[in-house]
């Protein structure tokens, strides 16, 4: 062998002892999949604690930099857990991460052998708080036991009205998915069973998932008064349609995404104009990407026609308005604009705030049509003019090949 591989073989001896130390302080993190992580818990009798990240997340390159590698964090949860990592946005780790309900990163699951959850923390934590927290997870008031109880006995077939309402209202106070559990309960109901109180308490615990409950309540609003149907169509959208509707169209699960645009529709005149916005341009993207013709030309339609209606030189004065309040504090020497990279660009972009936003929906929709539109469709004409006053309103290369593209047919 020669002498330099021999000597890098011997540097790399003289560190791995001292690197596998290092490893063995901090938590020492199970490989393999979620199934192998439950049998292995079941066989060893032991909880579970799993660290659900996304690659983007900043606090969790913290804990894992920070905290997970400290000896004494590694002695309490290596004796006391099975830990294994989850990363929310990769394999399995997106279905788990809904089935917990989990929307921030990073999120702790403290999980009884069975993978019944015992308890949900989430963000930063130092040392103390951390150990803490795994501690109270493991104490006998947990959650898991009562969950437990009740998962037994809806597989045991129970079905009765209140057995729903306390399952779905544990399962809901620690954010779990209801989907399943609402899909079963809505079986059960009747027609006379459709008042105020029993949908209220089905929006209460609808979640971010589509389930049979969405349908039933967008169709039974007529038991809530005016004021009450906008208050419920505003919060069906915001908490759980607007999700479930995305779910639909990332998995291309078409079905669904039909079903959700049509209940979009349906409480569109009672949304808020925010949600109106946001509802259209949701029914736009996923109309796009699952080529469903009839909802983007409607979705886009609206969406184009209000910003055509905005007057151009009402848009430059919204320019200025907004331009004179960001530039505002450096103009005081409040803020020094040379300490801040890329201002110069920022600035630029500041300018034309009001009416990069107006320019960016009718390039939106334009391109859509473009796209997803046959050539002869009458359709067709409208979206060149919505691209030529995007270009109008913001003039550079996306804006400019846009409207070339349209020449070009």
């Amino acid at each position: 062998m020669k002498p330099q591989i021999l000597c890098f073989c011997l540097l790399l001896s003289l560190l791995r002892p001292a690197h596998a130390q290092q490893q063995r302080g901090g938590i020492r993190f199970l490989g393999g999949s979620w199934k192998q992580l439950l049998a292995t818990a079941q066989a060893k009798q032991l909880p579970i604690f799993v660290d659900v990240y996304t690659d983007w997340c900043g606090p969790c390159k913290r804990m894992e930099k920070e905290i997970f590698p400290l000896p004494e964090v590694g002695k309490f949860y290596n004796n006391n857990f099975i830990c294994y990592r989850l990363n929310a946005e990769k394999g399995e780790g997106p279905a788990i991460a809904k089935a917990f309900g989990i929307s921030a990163y990073p999120t702790w699951l403290y999980l009884d052998p069975k993978g019944v959850l015992r308890s949900k923390r989430t963000d930063y934590m130092p040392v103390d708080e951390f150990i803490a927290a795994a501690k109270l997870a493991l104490g006998s008031d947990s959650t898991s036991l009562r969950l437990s109880a009740l998962d037994a006995r809806f597989a045991g077939g129970e079905r009765s009205k209140s057995f729903f309402h306390t399952y779905l209202e544990a399962r809901t106070a620690v954010q779990l998915d209801n989907a399943r559990i609402l899909n079963a309960y809505v079986a059960t109901l009747k027609k006379q069973d459709m008042n105020a109180a029993e949908l209220r308490f089905l929006l209460k615990n609808c979640g971010r998932t589509w389930s049979a409950a969405v349908p039933l309540i967008a169709e039974n609003l007529n038991v809530f008064d005016h004021d009450e149907q906008k208050q419920v169509a505003n919060n069906l959208f915001d908490n759980t349609l607007y999700f479930a509707w995305g779910d639909a169209a990332k998995a291309g699960d078409r079905q669904t995404a039909l079903q959700a645009l049509a209940i979009e529709e349906k409480l569109y005149p009672l949304l808020t104009e925010a949600a109106q916005l946001t509802a259209d341009h949701a029914a736009l993207y996923h109309c796009r990407k699952l080529q469903l013709t009839d909802g983007l030309k409607k979705a886009g339609n609206r969406l184009a026609v209000k910003q055509m209606a905005v007057d151009t030189l009402l848009a430059r004065e919204k320019d200025k308005e907004l331009f004179d309040k960001v530039m505002a504090p450096f103009l005081s020497g409040q803020q020094d604009s040379t300490k801040i990279p890329g201002f110069a660009e920022e600035k630029l972009l500041a300018a034309r705030q009001y009416s990069g936003n107006v320019a960016t929906l009718l390039f939106e929709v334009a391109d859509a049509f473009r796209e997803l539109l046959p050539g002869d469709d009458a359709a067709q004409k409208d979206a060149a003019k919505w691209a030529e006053r995007a270009y109008l309103l913001v003039p550079n290369e996306h804006t400019r090949a846009l409207v070339a593209k349209f020449k070009a047919k």
